[in-house]
C-alpha cells in the first residue's frame, strides 16, 4: 500500500513539475509574443476573389473565383447555432479563449507528449485562418492566443462570427458558407435547411474526412453528431432532432449547375499556389491577377461535349460516367480548354493510364535507342516473366506482328517484350523527361500496360505526347501565362523552355504509326477527319470481367494535342464502364467532335517527314520468311518489295540475297521402284523447271511456279543400263534472273543387277526361298 502511494506521489510530482514548467514556458512565450501584430485588413481580404483572365485578357467568371461574402443577417439561426454547438458552445460568453478547454487540452498534451489538441474557439480559428499557418507548435499556438485577445478587443462577437463563416474552408475549393452552400446544395446559404446547415458545420473539422462527396458515411455520422449537440444545447427540439437525423444526406450533383469555367479556374488557382509557393488562403488574400491560356470558345466546346449525355454509354444501371477533357496548344504549351462531367474534383487526380502510356514509355524509347523500327517484327505469344504473364485482350496471340500493327491493335505481349528490350530504368528515365512521374514501387514490366502504383493525371499524360507533334522537343504544359500582384507588378511569366527529349526521327516515326492507328487501329473513330491526326487509346479493364474502370484517348494534330478520360472515379459498381465503353469508342468520339469543330474553318497542316527519316525498299520475302528487315536487292521483283520508314541513324545495311543467289533447297534424285524420284522444296516467289539430260538430249520434265511446297516427282520414262543427268533450273517470275542447281547423275541398272542386289540383302532370303 505504501509502495503504491509512493508511486502515485512520484507521478503527481512529475506531472506537477511538468505542468509548472509548461506553464512557465507558456507564460514566457506569451510575454515574448505580446507585440505580435494584428492586421485588420487580413480579415477583410481573405475572402476576396482570385481574378482570372482568358487569353484575350477578358475576365473569366467561375464559382471558384467569385467573391461570396454574406451578411450574418442572411444566415438562418439554425445554421449559426449548428456551428456554435459543434465548434464553440460558449462563443458569446468568453473573451476569445476557453480556459477550461485550454487546461484540459494542456493536460492531454502533457500525457501524450505532443501538441495535437488545440481547444480552439471560433475566434482562435479565425485568427489561425487569417494570420497564421497550420503548423502545430507551441510558438504558433501562443501567437494565436495573443492575436485572439487583440481580435476580441477590436471586433464584437457578431463581426467575428460573420467573418469566420465567410472565410472558413469547406473542401471542394469552397471558402465561406455561401460558396459551400452553392457547391454542395446549389443554393444560397439563406435557404439552407437545418440538416444542410448541420452538414456544413460538420465538414469544417476535416473537409476531406467528412466530405459528403468522398466520405459519405463519415459525413452523415458527423452531421448527426452536430444535430445531437444542438439538441443537448437546447437549440432544437426533440422532434426537430429526430426528424433531422432520420433524413438521408443529400447533396446536389455539381454537374447539374457547373459553370463551364470552374475546372479551368480551379486548375489556375492550384498552379498559381505552386508557382508563388503560397497556401490557398495566402493566394486568396494576395489580390493577384492571373492571366491564363484559356480560350473561351474552346472551353465552352469541351464543356458542352463533356456534359452532353448523348456522348456517353448508359450502363445497365442507367448511369453515365465521369469525364475529363483537355486541349493543349502545341506551340505555346498552354492549356486552351479543361472541362469535364463529375460531382468530384477532377483538377488533379491520378488513374491507371492503360495502353495510352505505351507510346511514351515503351515504343518511343525503343525507337530512340535503335532497338526497333516501325516494321520490326515482334513474336506475339504466351510468355512468362518469373510469374508475370501478360495477356492480350481476348487471350488471342498472333505470331510475328510488326511494331506498327502492335500499336494499332494495342497488343499487350509485344509491348511488355519491347519494354524488356529497353530496360525498365531507361524507359522510366525517358518518360520522366516528358513529364510522367513514377512511384518508387513502379519497378515491374506491368508498367508497359499502365500498371502504375499511383497512376498518372490526364494533363501529364496528354502533355507527354507533345514531343511527337513538336519534332522531339518538350516543355511542360501550363494553365497560366502571367501573374501580376494587386499593384500591377509582374510576379511570373511563363516562358517556353524547350528541351530535346528525343530525335525528330523518333518523333516522326511514332507519329506515323499513331497516324496509322487512326486509320485502321483502335483510334479509327478519327479516320473521318479530313486532315492528319495521330492517336492512341487506353483501357483499364476489371480483371475477370468484360467491364472497365477507365477509358482514354489521346490524339494530336500539328496544332493541338487533346486528351479524354472517361471513367468510374468512385469505383462504385453502379457506374462501371461496360465492355463497349473503352478507349476506342466514346472517348475517341469526343475527340472527333472537338477536332471537327475546332478545325471547321481552317485545317491544320499535315505531318511532314523530316530529313532524318528515309523510305527504303525492303525484301518482303525475307521479311515474311526469316522475319528480318533487309534491303531489297536489284534482282528483287517489284511485287516482293515493301516500303518501310526508318531512321537514318539506324539505317539497315544488309541486303537480301534471296533473288541474287538463286538456289533450291534439299534437291535430290534417286532410283526407286523402277523410276527416278526427284525431290526438293519449292518457294512461291520462284519458278522451277525439272530438267533431264540423256545422250545430249535435254528435256523439261515439269514446271512449277507460285507454290510453296515439298515437291516429289517421279520420272518413269527411263531405260535399263542407261545414264541420266537431272538438275533444277531456278528463275524469278518477274525479272527473268536464273540459275541452275547441281547435277545429279543416275545410272539405271539391268534386271540381273536388280536381282543380285536383292539377293545380297539378308532380310529378303527367307522370302525368296520360303
Amino acid at each position: 500500500m505504501k509502495k503504491t502511494l509512493k508511486i502515485c506521489l512520484i507521478i503527481f510530482c512529475v506531472l506537477f513539475a511538468t505542468g509548472v514548467l509548461f506553464g512557465f514556458i507558456f507564460i514566457s512565450n506569451i510575454m515574448r509574443f505580446s507585440d505580435v501584430k494584428f492586421d485588420k485588413n487580413k480579415l477583410l481580404t481573405i475572402s476576396q476573389e482570385v481574378v482570372v483572365y482568358d487569353n484575350n485578357n477578358e475576365l473569366v467568371t467561375s464559382k471558384s473565383n467569385e467573391k461570396t461574402t454574406v451578411n450574418i443577417e442572411n444566415i438562418p439561426n439554425n445554421v449559426i447555432n449548428a456551428f456554435i454547438s459543434i465548434e464553440d458552445k460558449n462563443f458569446f460568453n468568453h473573451n476569445g479563449l476557453n480556459y477550461k478547454r485550454i487546461v484540459k487540452a494542456m493536460i492531454n498534451n502533457i500525457k501524450s507528449g505532443s501538441f495535437k489538441e488545440g481547444a480552439s474557439t471560433i475566434s482562435q480559428q479565425l485568427i489561425k485562418n487569417t494570420h497564421l499557418t497550420n503548423e502545430k507548435t507551441i510558438s504558433r499556438k501562443i501567437k494565436e492566443i495573443v492575436l485572439t485577445k487583440k481580435l476580441e478587443k477590436e471586433f464584437n462577437k457578431k463581426d467575428i462570427l460573420e467573418t469566420y463563416l465567410n472565410v472558413i474552408y469547406f473542401g471542394e475549393n469552397a471558402y465561406g458558407i455561401e460558396q459551400a452552400s452553392k457547391t454542395y446544395f446549389n443554393k444560397s446559404c439563406s435557404d439552407l435547411t437545418l440538416c444542410e446547415g448541420a452538414t456544413l458545420a460538420g465538414i469544417i473539422k476535416s473537409p476531406y474526412t467528412y466530405s459528403p462527396v468522398y466520405n459519405y458515411d463519415n459525413c452523415l455520422t458527423r452531421r448527426n453528431l452536430v444535430l445531437r449537440e444542438m439538441y443537448r444545447d437546447g437549440k432544437i427540439t426533440q422532434i426537430q432532432y429526430e426528424d433531422a437525423v432520420s433524413m438521408p444526406l443529400e447533396i446536389t450533383s455539381k454537374t447539374q449547375d457547373n459553370n463551364a469555367n470552374d475546372l479551368y479556374v480551379k486548375a489556375c488557382i492550384n498552379e498559381a499556389k505552386n508557382i508563388l509557393n503560397l497556401t490557398d488562403k495566402e493566394l486568396r488574400s494576395s489580390g493577384v491577377k492571373i492571366y491564363s491560356y484559356l480560350d473561351l470558345e474552346t472551353q465552352n466546346l469541351l464543356f458542352n461535349i463533356a456534359n452532353n449525355l448523348e456522348n456517353y454509354h448508359e450502363n445497365s444501371y442507367g448511369n453515365t460516367n465521369d469525364s475529363l477533357l483537355i486541349l493543349i496548344n502545341n506551340k505555346t504549351y498552354g492549356v486552351s480548354g479543361f472541362a469535364g462531367k463529375s460531382k468530384y474534383d477532377l483538377t488533379d487526380f491520378k488513374r491507371q493510364p492503360g495502353s495510352a502510356i505505351k507510346p511514351v514509355l515503351v515504343y518511343a524509347p525503343a525507337l530512340e535507342f535503335g532497338l526497333i523500327s516501325p516494321q520490326s517484327l515482334i513474336l506475339d505469344e504466351e510468355i512468362d516473366y518469373n510469374g508475370y504473364n501478360p495477356k492480350n485482350v481476348g487471350g488471342k496471340y498472333f505470331g510475328y506482328v510488326s511494331v506498327e500493327d502492335c500499336i494499332c491493335e494495342s497488343l499487350n505481349v509485344p509491348a511488355v517484350k519491347v519494354l524488356d528490350y529497353v530496360g525498365i530504368n531507361k524507359a522510366k528515365s525517358f518518360a520522366q523527361n516528358v513529364g510522367v512521374t513514377f512511384n518508387k514501387s513502379d519497378t515491374g514490366l506491368a508498367l508497359a500496360l499502365g500498371g502504375f502504383t499511383e497512376g498518372v493525371n490526364l494533363k501529364d499524360l496528354t502533355t507527354s505526347y507533345l514531343p511527337f507533334a513538336n519534332s522531339g522537343k518538350f516543355d511542360n504544359s501550363h494553365f497560366i501565362n502571367k501573374i501580376f500582384d494587386k499593384d500591377g507588378k509582374l510576379l511570373y511569366e511563363h516562358k517556353i523552355k524547350e528541351s530535346e527529349v528525343m530525335g525528330e526521327d523518333t518523333a516522326y516515326l511514332m507519329t506515323d504509326m499513331l497516324h496509322t492507328a487512326t486509320k485502321k487501329g483502335t483510334s479509327k473513330k478519327l479516320k473521318t477527319l479530313p486532315f492528319d491526326v495521330a492517336g492512341k487509346t487506353g483501357t483499364v479493364a476489371i480483371k475477370g470481367t468484360n467491364n472497365n474502370t477507365d477509358a482514354y484517348s489521346i490524339a494530336y494534330t500539328t496544332d493541338h494535342t487533346m486528351g479524354v478520360w472517361i471513367g468510374n472515379y468512385s469505383n462504385d459498381e453502379r457506374y462501371v464502364l461496360e465492355g463497349k465503353n473503352n478507349g476506342g469508342t466514346y472517348a475517341t468520339n469526343m475527340i472527333n467532335l472537338a477536332f471537327s469543330s475546332i478545325y471547321e474553318n481552317q485545317k491544320p497542316d499535315n505531318f511532314k517527314m523530316p530529313s532524318s527519316v528515309s523510305k527504303i525498299d525492303i525484301d518482303l520475302k525475307e521479311y515474311e520468311t526469316n522475319h528480318a528487315i533487309k534491303l531489297a536487292s536489284n534482282n528483287c521483283p517489284e511485287r516482293y518489295k515493301s516500303t518501310a520508314l526508318v531512321s537514318n541513324r539506324f539505317m539497315p545495311t544488309e541486303k537480301s540475297d534471296l533473288f541474287d543467289v538463286l538456289g533450291v533447297k534439299d534437291f535430290n534424285a534417286i532410283f526407286e521402284n523402277n523410276s527416278v524420284k526427284i525431290t526438293f522444296i519449292a518457294e512461291d516467289y520462284l519458278q522451277y523447271e525439272i530438267v533431264k539430260v540423256n545422250h545430249g538430249n535435254t528435256k523439261i520434265l515439269k514446271k512449277i511456279s507460285n507454290k510453296s511446297e515439298n515437291v516429289v516427282f517421279y520420272d518413269t520414262n527411263i531405260k535399263q543400263n542407261d545414264k541420266y543427268d537431272y538438275y533444277i533450273k531456278i528463275s524469278t517470275i518477274d525479272n527473268g534472273a536464273s540459275s541452275v542447281s547441281e547435277t545429279i547423275k543416275i545410272i539405271i541398272p539391268s534386271k540381273e543387277e536388280k536381282l543380285e542386289s536383292l539377293l545380297n540383302k539378308q532380310d529378303n532370303i527367307s522370302w525368296l526361298f520360303g
